[in-house]
């Protein structure tokens, strides 16, 4: 369950950076702050649901997915610009969420799991 959660967490970004771009104010460093964020939540829920051994795995894939959105970005006519400093600030993300993820002992899932009703 947890899994699938995190495939529509990520076709939630793939659709909100990929539909066209909507005008409206903008301040210095916002952008950054954005995908910074996205990816640090995005890398953090999926290293939550693998062992630590697995990080390399789940960095390179968030990494891989970010970059591949920026060059559709770049290809795109929608209004949207690929951007290699976009690519940075999700890099970031993709480390903070590791650590965020390895700052707990267990799971935030498990955690959630032992409140929750039994069925």
């Amino acid at each position: 369950m947890w899994f699938a959660l995190g495939l529509l967490l990520i076709l939630i970004v793939l659709y909100l950076c990929l539909a066209p771009s909507i005008p409206g104010p903008s301040f210095p460093g916002v952008d950054k702050a954005e995908h910074l964020l996205t990816w640090l939540v995005v890398t953090a829920w999926f290293a939550s649901l693998v062992e630590r051994s697995a990080y390399v795995r789940v960095a390179i894939v968030m990494i891989g997915i970010g970059i591949g959105i920026e060059f559709a970005q770049y290809w795109m006519a929608l209004g949207r610009d690929g951007d290699w400093r976009d690519v940075v600030a999700n890099s970031v993300g993709v480390g903070a969420g590791l650590l965020v993820a390895a700052v707990r002992r267990e799971s935030w899932f498990a955690w959630v799991e032992k409140w929750l009703p039994a069925t």
